[in-house]
């Protein structure tokens, strides 16, 4: 038994060594591996990127820092609040990402981060199945003020904030346009490639709805950074 607790307290010793070493940074790791310090969004995220995306969304100030530290483009617009829950906070406009939109970005500061690693991600996935790159990705838009799912009464939907973004289909650099409405579920590269688009947007968003959830959402995926975690 004093074996056991000698070793015990030697070990204890030792992470905390470890742990005031990297934290004095004698030691040193790759970036995004220490939860204490802001993720550097060109840099290669790890499994703290989902805890560290949520804390740029409850921190305006940081978020737009971290974004300022990275290759987007962007405009911070000013908040907008109604009288009916709707209205946006800490929201920015995509000048120019790492792949290009239809139309520019708007979104909270926290989606347009999380959406700045999955473009990466996509890029990834695209080389992997389909020999290519993605270049555009058709967007359905960010903010509308309305509840969930559009109905009459209920909570409102996340992109009753800009909180939330609705992606509709991905053009490839050789021409090829992959639409969720038309490949998703099929046996081919083309569906290999959603299901991976699908399954990435999990790593950082915190709500990710396709074509098997709904059939409101058989055109499209549905992310968000809302206060829930589900990924369908």
């Amino acid at each position: 038994m004093r074996k056991a607790g000698t070793l015990a307290i030697f070990l204890l010793l030792v992470l905390a060594a470890g742990a005031a070493a990297i934290y004095e940074n004698w030691l040193r790791l790759p970036p995004n591996w220490l939860p204490w310090q802001p993720p550097v969004l060109d840099a290669e995220p790890s499994w703290l990127a989902h805890m560290q995306l949520n804390s740029l969304f409850a921190d305006g100030d940081a978020c737009r820092a971290v974004l300022g530290r990275s290759n987007l483009r962007f405009t911070v617009l000013a908040d907008r609040h109604t009288d009916d829950f709707c209205g946006f906070t800490d929201v920015v406009r995509s000048e120019q990402s790492p792949i290009a939109f239809n139309y520019r970005v708007v979104a909270t500061c926290g989606l347009t981060a999380s959406l700045y690693w999955y473009q990466q991600r996509l890029n990834r996935i695209a080389q992997a199945q389909l020999g290519t790159s993605v270049v555009k990705i058709d967007q359905l838009g960010t903010y509308a003020c309305r509840n969930i799912n559009s109905e009459p009464m209920g909570r409102r939907s996340q992109h009753a904030t800009a909180n939330a973004i609705d992606i509709a289909a991905f053009h490839l650099a050789d021409g090829r346009v992959i639409s969720v409405a038309k490949d998703y579920g099929k046996p081919t590269a083309e569906g290999r490639f959603l299901d991976g688009a699908h399954d990435a947007a999990c790593d950082f968003f915190n709500i990710v709805l396709g074509p098997r959830y709904n059939r409101l959402h058989a055109t499209h995926f549905h992310l968000d950074m809302g206060p829930f975690r589900l990924c369908r």
